[in-house]
């Protein structure tokens, strides 16, 4: 069984990009027919992705309050401090149509996880934790954020099934540009190792989770590509995320050869010096629940290695830097983990879709957006006003 998990909020917002002609035009959506546009393209692009990925359990994941906006940083004005959002743009229009189609979603099926003070990359990760771990199914999260990456996974259940949490970026841009899957070491050998036949239970002989990935794998324009899960949230620690507006676990100030003084930082490469004095121990591999059991050699490793002085305490540091950048719930506020055990049984009890079924058409369908046919009976239904924006079918990053 595999589950299907959107990052609905990234997938919003990289569809605002589309429709907007990629910056070169100034949308703001204050007209009907700008909301429109944008409301064909997030039903488009999911039900493509649906019908391509072809899952058991569709789930969006949606953006509350931050709590880590909470956790204090000394070197800037807090997690996501520097973003700014387009003054421009009707933002009051873009939420009222994410609402519209988060209850367009759910009337089709789907399940819709939000928290308050949660972000979408907090719920999915909680959803891949007790999917992939307590469930024993397979995952593949939507996202165009390159962070989401750290939930590429494998396990290896009781019974000797291999399970696998991936990611799919199908965001395609420029030339010969494609769309990838990022999976975990073993999951190659696996998706090309041919099941033994029974044929006396031909059913039984067939993993339909497996086909399902190798279509995925040889549509056109996908590229697969294995990643270390543990690496990419391990690098965030050290060396931050500008995009998030996390420094660096530690930055200091350098004298140039010409005397002028600079901002200097722990990077890739600094990251990978740390990394390989303290790893040799942990088998098979380090992971970022063993920086805490190294912390103190981790500072002596910074100080060796920036031949300075730090003045920061260690151990209030890189708890600051887990909670600001890995996604493990055991790192999470109580409260929201309360909050997903609460709604998590419900939502997975809830009647599946026919995905076969989902394109943009029956998605809309009943809504202001389709209408029946002028002077039609109501059958070959269709929505008037998409005549005048088929020009988005050559804008698609899908």
């Amino acid at each position: 069984m595999t589950n299907l998990i959107f990052d609905l909020n990234n997938i919003l917002y990289r569809s605002l990009f589309v429709i907007g002609g990629f910056g070169k035009r100034s949308y703001t959506f204050d007209s009907q027919k700008e909301i429109d546009e944008l409301m064909r393209k997030l039903s488009m692009d999911t039900a493509f992705l649906i019908r391509l990925i072809n899952p058991s359990r569709v789930i969006f994941a949606l953006d509350g309050k931050s709590w880590r906006k909470d956790i204090f940083i000394e070197e800037n004005e807090g997690y996501k401090g520097d973003r700014k959002k387009s003054k421009i743009i009707n933002w009051e229009n873009i939420f009222k149509t994410l609402d519209e189609f988060i209850q367009i979603i759910e009337d089709n099926g789907m399940i819709v996880t939000k928290i308050d003070t949660a972000e979408a990359d907090d719920i999915i990760a909680m959803w891949v934790d007790e999917l992939l771990y307590n469930k024993k199914q397979h995952v593949i999260s939507v996202s165009g954020d390159e962070d989401i990456r750290q939930l590429v996974k494998s396990y290896t259940s009781d019974d000797n099934r291999e399970i696998f949490s991936t990611v799919f970026n199908p965001f395609m841009q420029g030339k010969n540009a494609s769309r990838k899957l990022y999976y975990p070491h073993k999951f190659k050998d696996w998706l090309e190792k041919e099941e033994e036949v029974d044929i006396w239970n031909m059913s039984g002989s067939i993993d339909v989770d497996k086909n399902d990935f190798r279509r995925i794998r040889d549509t056109e324009k996908v590229r697969i590509e294995e990643v270390n899960g543990n690496l990419i949230a391990l690098r965030k620690v050290f060396c931050g995320d500008d995009g998030d507006n996390i420094p660096a676990i530690y930055t200091w100030i350098s004298e140039t050869a010409g005397g002028e003084e600079k901002e200097v930082r722990i990077t890739n490469s600094k990251f990978e010096k740390i990394l390989e004095s303290i790893k040799n121990e942990f088998e098979p591999e380090i992971n970022h629940e063993d920086l805490w059991t190294k912390r103190n050699q981790i500072f002596q490793e910074i100080k060796k290695i920036t031949k300075t002085d730090p003045t920061f305490k260690i151990d209030k540091r890189l708890k600051r830097q887990l909670k600001l950048v890995v996604l493990d719930p055991k790192l999470f506020p109580e409260t929201i983990i309360d909050e997903f055990n609460k709604i998590k049984e419900e939502q997975l009890n809830k009647s599946r879709p026919n995905v076969g079924d989902i394109n943009m058409n029956n998605m809309l369908q009943g809504t202001r957006y389709v209408r029946a046919s002028q002077g039609g009976t109501g059958t070959g239904n269709e929505a008037s006003i998409f005549k005048e924006i088929d020009k988005l079918s050559s804008k698609s990053l899908f």
